[in-house]
């Protein structure tokens, strides 16, 4: 158990030498006292020599430490819990259904899903605003210049360009 605080108390330095590490600092300051705990718990465990006490200890210590592990992780991706928990629900359907990515179920009854604004999904949405229609308002567009006119007689007028690949 001593060798796991020490690891993560190592990541916790690093992350002081390299504070772009950490994306979510009170995440990163939750793992700081998760840490904390272990050591508090540690000392006590080491002054009261009950065994019960030394038991209920070692619970503690491994807790905190699962806990520590959990939040330096979360701290170090910038990720929500919540967040955490969709991906992690996503990847249990994954495995259940036994693919790599999640599967798009379609009805097979012929029933035609909701359209979006049906679905209530574009209640939050704000207003799409059409920026090419304010442009073409306010900037009439230029007028088009006619093509330049070519000479009739376009063989004695040849270019290099125009030749082709000589066959012989």
């Amino acid at each position: 158990m001593h060798g796991v605080t020490t690891a993560i108390v190592a990541f916790i330095l690093a992350c002081l030498v390299f504070p772009k590490v950490v994306k979510n600092k009170p995440q990163y300051y939750g793992a700081v006292g998760m840490v904390l705990g272990v050591i508090l718990f540690d000392a006590l465990a080491r002054i009261i020599s009950h065994a019960g006490f030394s038991k209920f200890v070692y619970l503690m210590t491994a807790v905190l430490q699962i806990g520590a592990i959990f939040l330096l992780i979360l701290s170090a991706g910038g990720l929500t819990v919540s967040d955490l928990a969709g991906d992690l629900a996503d990847t249990f359907e994954v495995i259940r259904r036994g693919g790599e990515e999640k599967e798009i179920i379609i009805p097979r009854s012929g029933a035609v899903p909701k359209p979006r604004g049906a679905r209530g999904d574009d209640e939050d949405r704000p207003a799409r605003i059409d920026l090419d229609a304010e442009l073409r308002a306010s900037h009439p567009p230029p007028p088009v210049a006619p093509p330049a006119s070519r000479p009739a007689d376009t063989r004695s007028d040849e270019r290099e360009d125009d030749r082709g690949i000589p066959l012989a």
